[in-house]
């Protein structure tokens, strides 16, 4: 694992791009506009940024699950459709509508916040370092849910149907359930199928929307209901429909962008992003990799026009890595204008993709850097840019109520026992206890044995430019996820 996420970080080198500020977008639709369909990840508000684009949304029609709802209810994380005008120029556009779709809404039933994973109506989530949680999840991350909780997930399924989950909010027990997935197991004379282990009933539901009247073995659907049995993990649907896709309102030449997994792929000329078919040129620009990093379940931004079979020819292809660096500290530096935060004597830069969101007490909803101050306590995630220089490229900064444990997570570098460094800080670990993931303590000299090259995380104090280490971790693939100190 440690070899492929040095590769991920060898590779992971992206320009640093303009820094996410507040603000509509006034008149966007304009000469150098052109019609856009996109869906993504909501990663900042003041406007919605969606895919690195700052929308303006003052005048569109905005849903979520369904129900027409305010820019208020829209929160960092959701999975959005927006359509409207793009602004290629100055990275602005104007959105007419934006939908968000919660890929399950449910009971959990199964649980396991050591492992990163849950079970909500049958379907298997996954959690990372890019899912957010609700602010009513105390703590933050798995560890704040239990068994029996209904919670809303947005996410991007994988190639096997299971959920990567950029956003968990927990929801009253009396909440309607829905999930988004592909029929399977189809049985038209008793009106079931199976949507990866959920059972689903709908001989009494509303179908619409389907060509044949109603679905048929492939077709990806949403589906609401009420009635949820654990014990034979079967709802009882009260609604079919086939699942809403901004990509039905694209015209052959719209400029399209859809981020999402790989959930087939052939070849780099022949894959598909969310179940929609993609292909590659050899003037298409790839970001983040190469056309050689494609594979299935890999997360990329695919942007391009759709031709007259509706494949997304694309002009750019981002693909997106896990960001394995960590830092938790006080603030001693923000340029909003430079888009870069410093904290722990690190400058890290925020751009257009990196997700922001505010948890202190403060709770600003259109939160970015200009709401930052100096003494804020920050949490950053994101990778080394460039590869060895200390610096950081954020995925993800939230500011946090004030904390005095400072945590720093990153490749091991050794120096002199018991110092070593991560990110160019200086970690001392004299008096820290030494922990192997979930396979208990370790001795110091273990540690020093088996760290070198290693992911490794550490909670403490900071004393001068050095961090005095209370707990120091040697990750396991969940702990470079969800390290909480």
């Amino acid at each position: 694992m440690y070899k492929s996420v040095l590769t991920i970080m060898v590779v992971a080198v992206i320009a640093a791009l303009a820094a996410c500020g507040g603000g509509g977008m006034g008149q966007a639709a304009s000469a150098n506009s052109q019609s856009v369909t996109t869906m993504g990840t909501i990663t900042a508000f003041g406007s919605v940024v969606v895919n690195g684009v700052h929308y303006d949304i003052a005048s569109a029609a905005i849903t979520h699950n369904g129900d027409t709802v305010t820019q208020a209810d829209l929160e960092v994380g959701h999975i959005a459709r927006v359509h409207g005008q793009r602004n290629h120029q100055n990275n602005t556009g104007h959105a007419d509508h934006v939908d968000v779709e919660d890929r399950l809404v449910g009971p959990i039933t199964a649980l396991d916040a050591g492992a990163g994973t849950l079970v909500a109506l049958g379907q298997s989530v996954t959690v990372d370092s890019a899912t957010s949680f609700g602010r009513d999840i105390n703590p933050s991350g798995l560890a704040g849910l239990v068994v029996g909780d209904v919670v809303a997930i947005s996410g991007l399924a994988a190639a096997d149907g299971t959920i990567a989950a950029t956003r968990i909010d927990l929801k009253s027990a009396t909440h309607k359930f829905q999930v988004i997935g592909t029929v399977e197991n189809l049985d038209t004379g008793t009106h079931k199928f199976t949507i990866n282990a959920l059972n689903v009933e709908y001989g009494t539901a509303t179908v619409d929307g389907f060509a044949a009247g109603q679905p048929t073995n492939g077709d990806i659907v949403e589906v609401k209901g009420t009635a949820f049995d654990s014990a034979t993990t079967k709802l009882t649907a009260t609604h079919v429909s086939p699942e809403e896709d901004a990509m039905q309102d694209a015209n052959h030449g719209d400029h399209v962008e859809r981020e999402g997994l790989v959930t087939r792929f052939v070849s780099a000329t022949d894959f598909d992003v969310a179940g929609k078919a993609v292909t590659t040129t050899g003037t298409t620009v790839f970001e983040g990799g190469t056309a050689a990093d494609l594979a299935l379940n890999v997360r990329v931004e695919a942007e391009g026009s759709l031709d007259t079979s509706g494949v997304l020819v694309a002009d750019k292809i981002e693909i997106r890595k896990e960001g394995i660096a960590e830092l938790k500290g006080n603030v001693t530096a923000v340029d909003a204008t430079a888009g870069t935060v410093t904290l722990l004597g690190v400058t890290v830069t925020v751009n257009a993709d990196t997700r922001l969101e505010d948890k202190s007490a403060a709770s600003v909803e259109m939160f970015n850097l200009t709401a930052l101050n100096v003494g804020d306590t920050v949490e950053v995630r994101g990778f080394e840019n460039p590869v060895g220089s200390g610096a950081i490229t954020a995925t993800r900064l939230e500011r946090e109520p004030p904390k005095a444990t400072v945590v720093v997570g990153g490749f091991f570098i050794a120096t002199t026992a018991p110092q070593f460094t991560i990110l160019g800080i200086t970690i001392d670990s004299t008096g820290a206890t030494f922990v192997q993931g979930d396979r208990g303590t370790l001795t110091s000299a273990d540690f020093f044995t088996k760290a070198p090259g290693q992911v490794v995380f550490v909670s403490g104090t900071l004393n001068g430019t050095t961090v005095v280490a209370d707990k120091i971790v040697l990750a396991t693939r969940h702990d470079c996820q969800d390290f909480q100190g």
